[in-house]
């Protein structure tokens, strides 16, 4: 199998649990937090916080959500080749690549993650409000 037709699969996968995982998503309130009609019937509108606030919702709905399950499924795919593969090592060869692949990508993410947050925080967007209840930042402009 090429690596077209890996990715191939990885892209109907994603697809495949996009429809199952937005909708989740979606019911909760959707990436986008303004514009929304509220209980007087007025529309709220958009300000330069709420674009903040909505790629915040996006990069958590990807980094929380998407992420460790194409993570996990990666992993069960590398390992049940890994275990397969008996004495191929080309099947070998290939379930090593796709363990070390879905672990640098995992850093790559997180990394990123860290590096947009400092960059939000360091540009006074967002504040650092700890790990407890309700969530890890807030958005804050005036």
């Amino acid at each position: 199998m090429n690596r077209f037709n890996i990715f191939k699969k990885i892209v109907l996968v994603s697809f495949v649990l996009s429809f199952v995982i937005s909708p989740i998503f979606v019911q909760a309130g959707g990436f986008v937090p303004c514009g929304h009609a509220g209980a007087d019937g007025e529309i709220d509108r958009c300000g330069l916080a709420d674009v903040f606030e909505m790629i915040d919702l996006i990069l958590d709905f990807i980094i929380l959500t998407l992420t460790p399950v194409v993570a996990v499924l990666m992993l069960v795919i590398g390992g049940m080749m890994f275990f397969f593969a008996g004495t191929d090592p080309g099947m070998l060869e290939k379930a090593k690549k796709i363990i070390t692949s879905t672990v640098i990508g995992l850093v790559i993410i997180f990394t990123a993650w860290i590096v947009i947050s400092t960059f939000l925080n360091y540009i006074g967007v967002m504040e650092w409000t700890g790990l407890g209840s309700g969530g890890w930042s807030v958005i804050d402009i005036d």
